[in-house]
Formats: C-alpha cells, sequence, structure tokens
C-alpha cells in the first residue's frame, strides 16, 4: 500500500490580522485507489430496456488533520468538507 500523497495545502486569505480567520484546504489523494464502472440493465415483459451506470470508488478513506504550535491559534475542520479547516488567529 503506498501513502497517500498531498498535492497541495493552501490558505485564503494568506494573511490575516489578530481576531481574523483563514480557510486552509488540503488537497490529497490516495493512489492506491481506482474507480470501477457498475451497468445495470432492466427489462420489462415487453423486451424494452434500460440501463444505468454508476462509479464506485474503491480506496482507503483518507484522514485529515491541521495543527498548529503556536499560542492563541484555533484549527477547527469542516465535518462537510473533509480537508478544509478554519484557522482562527487571537
Amino acid at each position: 500500500m503506498a501513502a497517500p500523497i498531498i498535492r497541495s495545502i493552501s490558505a485564503s486569505p494568506d494573511t490575516v490580522q489578530p481576531g481574523q480567520a483563514v480557510q486552509v484546504w488540503i488537497d490529497a489523494f490516495d493512489p492506491d485507489a481506482r474507480t470501477i464502472t457498475l451497468s445495470g440493465t432492466v427489462t420489462d415483459a415487453n423486451g424494452a430496456t434500460a440501463t444505468a451506470n454508476t462509479i464506485l470508488t474503491v480506496g482507503d478513506p483518507l484522514t485529515y488533520e491541521l495543527t498548529a504550535n503556536e499560542p492563541g491559534v484555533t484549527v477547527v475542520d469542516d465535518p462537510s468538507a473533509p480537508g478544509r479547516f478554519t484557522v482562527t488567529v487571537a
């Protein structure tokens, strides 16, 4: 199993004043992941068919963590968007 790869860590804005917050994103991927296309077909009694596809991703789920070693800095993860954090500077 290969280790996850971090493509980038970015902050916007990249300069803040005390009391302000910044959004930080970690863009990473699992090199072992792959996708599989699944197709389903349904046929009725008259021979009419309908087909639909879906894509399944096979891979390890990634866990993101962002920490700060500075006093007065708070890091909060966004549970709705893995890899996105709000960083507030006191």
